[in-house]
């Protein structure tokens, strides 16, 4: 992790200290519990990205003709591409929401049942397939616009910003959106409301709470599907 990726999470946070050092709430949400809304997402989003996260410079190796070399090779074309930039810092973005989430959760005001305890690595879990499956999906759209590289890497960005607080500042309709369509709101908001014991502000069912396993099954089928596609559109650089 760089001091610069460092300085911006304390900025976060530092943002996030001066809203409650004014108002008792975020939309109705404490101090801990926004804290444990951002861990957990941040850390499954950091993870994706330690993970997949590479497959945004899918444009720049098609560009400069190091993806042909990929496909020629016996291992699985996603695999080399998650690792033909792979840098070690990537695994350390992880620690800071890590530790965000271990603090958070000694601070929340729950009852730390069995299925509390247990959602929270599902959660993690879960979201972690669920930004992954987003950062490849959006990357396939490299092999038909390589060019888009940048516009790619900054919806995966926005989209690991978008997740951190409670969908209910961006009002109901966006919220919504975010939430089911995204489907940002299974990364950490739904699972989340269930171990917060908080009612859903948009009225969703119950079950939505637990959904993330097959929202994550489904995202991954999704985006293997749009790599697969892809993959068979590609058209070498030299012809």
């Amino acid at each position: 992790m760089t001091a610069t990726e460092v300085a911006a999470t304390m900025l976060d946070l530092a943002a996030i200290g001066i809203v409650f050092a004014h108002l008792p709430a975020l939309d109705g949400f404490s101090l801990a519990e926004v804290a444990f809304l951002y861990g957990t997402s941040a850390l499954a989003f950091a993870l994706a990205e330690a993970l997949v996260g590479p497959v945004d410079r899918l444009g720049w190796h098609i560009r400069d003709g190091r993806f042909d070399v990929v496909l020629i090779r016996p291992v699985s074309v996603l695999v080399q591409a998650a690792t033909l930039s792979f840098a070690p810092q990537r695994i350390g973005r992880v620690v800071q929401p890590a530790v965000i989430v271990v603090v958070s959760c000694a601070a929340l005001d729950v009852d730390w049942t069995a299925g509390r305890t247990l959602l929270v690595p599902a959660m993690v879990l879960c979201g972690t397939v669920i930004a992954g499956s987003a950062f490849v999906a959006a990357a396939s759209v490299l092999f038909v616009a390589p060019d888009a590289t940048v516009a790619v890497a900054a919806l995966a960005q926005g989209s690991a910003l978008a997740a951190r607080y409670p969908m209910t500042i961006y009002g109901r309709r966006l919220g919504l959106l975010l939430t089911v369509a995204a489907p940002i709101g299974f990364v950490s908001w739904l699972p989340a409301l269930y171990v917060l014991d908080r009612p859903d502000p948009f009225g969703l069912p119950f079950a939505t709470r637990f959904a993330s396993p097959l929202v994550a099954l489904l995202a991954a089928a999704v985006a293997t599907l749009a790599w697969r596609a892809g993959v068979r559109r590609y058209r070498s650089t030299g012809n």
